[in-house]
């Protein structure tokens, strides 16, 4: 179990450094969308877990499927 920590912490913090970043500038692209493009994408925690967790193939995903009206869209 120590190895694996270890392991992780030494090797693998160059792809959690690589996650953060990712999921920051997902969660910034997000916001600017909402305020350029797009200003009805709802911004809820669903929203903001996808942007964070997938970055910008996230917020691309949340962009594609509320220009096509499947999800994240407010009905009027």
């Amino acid at each position: 179990m120590v190895v694996v920590v270890v392991l992780l912490l030494t090797r693998g913090g160059r792809y959690l450094g690589r996650l953060i970043v990712n999921g920051i500038v997902g969660l910034v692209l997000l916001l600017l969308t909402n305020l350029v493009l797009a200003d009805d994408i709802p911004i809820n925690l669903l929203t903001v877990l996808i942007c964070a967790i997938g970055g910008v193939l996230g917020w691309l995903i949340i962009l594609v499927l509320h220009l096509l009206g499947v999800a994240f869209y407010v009905p009027t």
